[in-house]
């Protein structure tokens, strides 16, 4: 994955070091840091980040640490200082970061605010470096906070770091915190750009920028959305340096789409081809330079022209089933067609009930949502920058049918008849009677593998009022449902009254036949803990057959369901 250009700021600058700095740390530890990345949660990404930065720490800078959410769930309070302003004891500072257990709210205003206070005691020029991945959860608007702080007259500046924070609104809120007190924002999306944000946001405040330079652009062919575009070059091609598309009155270190210059020594010259951003009209291509005080040497304005895009689909489909569109327009691995409920934004989407763009043109199958009603079917570019075609499209009721017995057995096999939409993510079974879709009993469902058919579950081993149900997708609807009542477990047992030691007995029964039910003698009033002779009850038939103990003497045959007995009947062997 591509490096955010931002995040070139841990520049390998030249120059004397400024004035000591001090420098408090603010991570999040608020539950969402468990989400995974590449097979790696956050948090343990971020303890690596924070040990990189730590390992080349200049030992004339003092740092703190701040953290919160990592005490409580659901408590905007908490936060706390867990290492005051000093100089660095490494692993001391990495033993308290690496304890960190993420819990609760994400509190990043009033973090900042504390942080804030707690540098308003040092004389010296203060930094503090925030890393949050995702918006503000306590009330707080950053925007104002950043803007108050200012206000308020100390030496402060809060350089952000949004890890994986995919919404471009919450990437907006935290870019705003930062800008607010002259900070930057850096757009960390995994393990790598996470150290480098780190680093850069220390390179920022403690090394002064490279001096002056100038470079040149020159597009090559015209500029289509979401298509490639070759871009000359001319400039200083230091580390980190990029060019990218923004529109005209966007600051200085914006992007949107972007590549980065291959590092020369000295001046350098070539060619990058990046992708367009997805909406048509005016922009302005830069070359930046992070290093730099003045970072964008070069501007030449570009216009973006549209591509057309299309949808062949029919007005309606039904719930639950696969709906076969045909797609025209651009093609890239973030577009996507798909299922968004009427008048959302740009970046609505419904989870599994889209498809990526095929390159070949093939059509393309996507899941028809489980609720009826009306939806829009759009062709989404860049995952949600720009919907570049919709239409309207009606998802009508599945002729959905579930059948059963109105009377079962607790723990009994249970042969259920159902008719309907066919999908890996739906099933067939038993719920508690008025729950919710979501709800279901572990182990009594079956998946729907023929449009019309049946299947045998467990019955409930608690006895009650429950429900048939023909779910789909997983608990998003209920397509079909019949009463059913589960009766508490009753057996019987037909036993000899005598047997010989060491011999095979013939047991007749009547009872619930769960796989793991057996049959089988224990001493005279065992609960079915200690056994001699057993067999599991069978899914046909009413007879069992084992062997009788070597010990002569008065024992039990017992039937036995998630070890209780249902029924006990005495048996002498002699």
């Amino acid at each position: 994955m591509p490096r955010t250009p931002l995040l070139c700021s841990l520049l390998l600058l030249a120059g004397p070091v400024l004035a000591a700095e001090n420098v408090a740390i603010v991570l999040d530890a608020s539950g969402s840091m468990w989400g995974q990345i590449e097979g790696r949660s956050k948090i343990e990404i971020a303890r690596a980040a924070v040990g990189q930065m730590v390992s080349g720490w200049d030992a004339g800078n003092g740092i703190g640490l701040l953290a919160y959410g990592h005490r409580r769930k659901g408590d905007c309070s908490d936060i706390q200082t867990l290492i005051p302003l000093g100089p660095l004891q490494g692993d001391a500072f990495m033993d308290t970061v690496n304890a960190l257990n993420p819990k609760g709210m994400t509190p990043l205003s009033q973090a900042v605010i504390d942080a804030a206070q707690a540098l308003r005691s040092s004389e010296q020029k203060a930094t503090v470096i925030l890393v949050s991945d995702g918006e503000e959860t306590c009330d707080l608007d950053p925007c104002a906070v950043g803007a108050q702080l200012e206000k308020d007259g100390v030496d402060f500046t809060a350089h952000v770091i949004g890890f994986d924070v995919q919404n471009p609104a919450h990437q907006a809120q935290l870019r705003c915190l930062a800008e607010n007190t002259g900070g930057r924002y850096f757009n960390a999306r995994d393990a790598g750009e996470l150290g480098a944000a780190m680093q850069g946001a220390v390179g920022v405040s403690t090394q002064p920028p490279a001096p002056p330079a100038t470079a040149t652009l020159a597009p090559q062919g015209r500029a289509v959305i979401t298509q490639p575009l070759t871009v000359s070059w001319r400039g200083p091609a230091d580390e980190g340096d990029f060019i990218t598309v923004v529109p005209p009155d966007a600051p200085d270190g914006r992007y949107l789409t972007y590549a980065y210059v291959p590092e020369t020594e000295g001046e350098g010259e070539g060619s990058v081809a990046f992708p367009m951003p997805a909406t048509a009209g005016e922009y302005e291509l830069r070359y930046v330079s992070p290093s730099r005080e003045q970072q964008v040497l070069a501007r030449v304005a570009l216009a973006i022209g549209d591509l057309e895009a299309a949808i062949q689909a029919p007005d309606s489909a039904v719930a639950g089933t696969t709906l076969t569109v045909i797609a025209r327009g651009p093609v890239a691995g973030e577009h996507w067609v798909g299922f968004v409920e009427p008048g959302q934004g740009a970046g609505a989407y419904i989870a599994h009930h889209y498809a990526r763009l095929s390159a070949s043109g093939e059509p393309l199958e996507i899941k028809v949502p489980g609720e009826a009603g009306d939806y829009e079917l759009r062709y989404v570019l860049n995952e949600g920058e720009r919907v570049a075609y919709s239409r309207p499209i009606r998802v009508v009721t599945s002729e959905t049918r579930v059948d059963g017995p109105a009377q079962v057995m607790a723990g009994d096999l249970v042969v259920i008849q159902a008719t309907g939409p066919l999908d890996g993510g739906h099933w067939i079974g038993f719920a508690p009677a008025g729950s919710g879709a979501g709800a279901y009993v572990a182990n009594a469902y079956f998946r729907p593998e023929a449009a019309s058919g049946s299947g045998t579950v467990t019955a409930p081993f608690e006895p009650g009022d429950y429900e048939y149900r023909y779910i789909l997708f997983e608990g998003q609807s209920i397509a079909a449902s019949r009463p059913v009542k589960v009766l508490p477990a009753k057996a019987t047992l037909d036993v000899p009254a005598t047997a010989s030691v060491n011999s095979e007995i013939d047991v007749g029964f009547s009872g619930p036949r769960h796989g793991s039910n057996w049959i089988g003698i224990v001493p005279v009033g065992g609960d079915g803990s200690q056994y001699k002779g057993w067999e599991y009850v069978p899914a046909q038939g009413d007879r069992v057959r084992f062997r009788t103990p070597e010990e002569a003497g008065a024992w039990e045959v017992v039937f036995v369901q998630n070890s209780q007995v249902l029924a006990r009947q005495p048996l002498r062997v002699q």
